[in-house]
């Protein structure tokens, strides 16, 4: 049995379904799917603003994020998953965080602004870029 305390999110079953499932059902188109899946949960869970990312990330069970690096129209974030039991991640694992963090930028902003994830052993690099000669059409 599991041991899971108050604030955190017990990874064994979302491991199932993001690493077993989704690959299988999915397969080859994962990394789009999921990367879409990301900017569609954004728009059913709007943030306020960039300060409420991080605290978003934490109670999704996504891990620690924080930005690393703004320059111009580009951010780089850094995610710190939670630790998990496997060691190694489906290609485009972390685009659904990817995709999540780049349309928030898109209604931020007013402009569309696609993101990725790139990993490393120790963390994940998302970088979202900006688009403002891009703007969003007006819905409805």
């Amino acid at each position: 049995m599991m041991d899971v305390t108050p604030n955190q999110t017990p990874l064994f079953g979302i491991e199932l379904i993001r690493d077993y499932v989704l690959t299988d059902l999915l397969g080859s188109d994962y990394r789009q799917v999921i990367y879409w899946a990301g900017k569609r949960l954004a728009r059913q869970f709007p943030v306020v603003d960039e300060s409420e990312l991080a605290s978003f990330f934490e109670q999704a069970g996504w891990g620690m994020l924080e930005i690393k690096k703004r320059k111009g129209t580009v951010i780089s974030f850094v995610l710190s998953p939670p630790d998990t039991t496997r060691d190694e991640r489906p290609q485009g694992y972390f685009q659904l965080e990817a995709g999540f963090l780049a349309e928030q930028f898109s209604r931020f902003n007013g402009c569309v602004a696609e993101g990725y994830a790139e990993t490393s052993k120790e963390f994940v690099q998302i970088t979202v870029q900006i688009d403002p000669k891009d703007p969003l059409e007006p819905i409805g």
